[in-house]
């Protein structure tokens, strides 16, 4: 249809083209002849333009209703196969249920039997321990009562030892002993045994013997010595205490007065007796063997300086005195450094030579192991060389000629 349209569109074009080129050139009677036969041609051409697109109209209804009969026949067939493949599917469903309900029923089973055999041996093993646990459990018990009846023979022996340590601390010759031992222990601990005496009259001809003296250098000579004398009020404090537990303050108002007056007369007696300047310094200091009693007292600060003043005394706890010490022991060290300068600086002079002589010694016998470290690289490679030259002609020829293979030796004789 198309094809036929495209034609004649064409012949009518050709026909216009020479209609226009005839009458450029033809008479006014045959121009009207022709202009007749055009209009002609042209109503021929609407009517068949007009009746091809009936044509084409009438074509297009009979594939729109064949096209539509098509499509019903396949929605008819297709519905048919959607009902059939439904049941097959319903059918599936119904098999694949049946052999899950089995399967879930044989499950259940298998389970339950399981569940049975591992309650079982759960019981038995579970009464096995439980049994083997109470005896462990019994066993324990009965060892940990023996231990007890033991802690409590031992905790007997403790009171005991307790009861003995209060009755020689009820002493005060027996606690000063005691204070006496820890003070010798921290200077032990920090001090060189020449730089303190022990048990020294510091006042000649004198009975009053301190328990420890720190000794330092003096002028011409002579030492000066620090008195330190260790002292313990315990039954004060321990009345101190109890009245804090009761929560008296009266009590404990009282019981501080009593611990203050007698640190004061342990403070008095380091002045009256051990105190001599300039053989001693113009100061000694009470050593306090524990460091809640030297706590105690650190909370009176106006009497700590009253005993400063007054008696020329300080007090010190353990930790206090170590530190002290420590100080005392930087300065002795110092001052053994300045005492002994020269003699540090000739050893650091001799020192210094030796580090010379040292370099040189050095330097000589790096340069010997450079030197054998050339002559080892090129005597290595002369020989490696030589010795491949020959094992390559080993390999190549077939005839082997001795004095040409034992010639890298006297190569090797010559380049040495």
């Amino acid at each position: 249809m198309e094809i036929i349209l495209i034609l004649l569109g064409a012949a009518n074009l050709f026909l216009a083209y020479q209609l226009y080129q005839w009458l450029r050139g033809g008479r006014e009677e045959e121009k009207r002849e022709w202009e007749n036969h055009m209009d002609r041609m042209s109503d021929q051409l609407d009517f068949r333009f007009s009746e091809l697109a009936k044509d084409a109209q009438l074509r297009e209804g009979k594939l729109e209703l064949q096209l539509s009969d098509r499509l019903v026949s396949q929605q008819a067939a297709i519905q048919e196969e959607m009902q059939v493949l439904r049941a097959e599917v319903r059918s599936s469903l119904s098999q694949s249920r049946e052999q899950t309900e089995q399967g879930i029923r044989r499950l259940q089973e298998s389970n339950e039997a399981r569940l049975e055999a591992m309650r079982q041996t759960v019981e038995e093993k579970l009464e096995t321990t439980l049994q083997s646990r109470l005896r462990a459990s019994f066993e324990t018990v009965s060892q940990q009562l023996e231990s007890v009846n033991k802690g409590l023979g031992e905790m007997r022996t403790v009171a005991q030892d307790v009861g003995n340590l209060n009755k020689i601390l009820s002493g005060s010759k027996s606690r000063g002993i005691l204070g006496e031992i820890q003070l010798g222990q921290i200077l032990e601990d920090i001090l060189a045994p020449h730089q303190y005496e022990k048990e020294f009259a510091l006042v000649p001809e004198s009975r009053n013997r301190v328990e420890y003296a720190i000794k330092f250098p003096g002028q011409a000579g002579e030492a000066i010595y620090l008195p330190i004398d260790a002292k313990f009020p315990l039954e004060s404090y321990y009345r101190l205490e109890a009245a804090f537990e009761e929560g008296d303050k009266d009590a404990v108002a009282v019981a501080r007065k009593d611990l203050l007056r007698a640190v004061r007369g342990f403070a008095r007696d380091i002045h009256n007796k051990y105190l001599a300047p300039p053989r001693t310094t113009d100061f000694g200091i009470l050593f306090l063997s524990t460091e809640a009693l030297y706590a105690e007292l650190v909370r009176e600060p106006q009497f700590m300086d009253q005993l400063r003043k007054e008696e020329k005394v300080v007090l010190a706890g353990p930790s206090t005195l170590a530190a002290l010490l420590n100080s005392l022991a930087v300065g002795f060290k110092t001052l053994h450094l300045q005492k002994n300068a020269e003699d540090i600086s000739l050893v650091l002079s001799a020192v210094k030579k030796e580090f010379q002589n040292f370099g040189r010694v050095l330097d000589k016998t790096q340069e010997q192991l450079r030197t054998a470290s050339g002559s080892l690289e090129q005597l290595i490679g002369v020989r490696t060389r030589a010795i491949e030259r020959s094992l390559r002609q080993i390999e190549v020829q077939e005839e082997l000629d001795l004095n040409q293979l034992l010639m890298w030796t006297e190569e090797i004789e010559d380049e040495d």
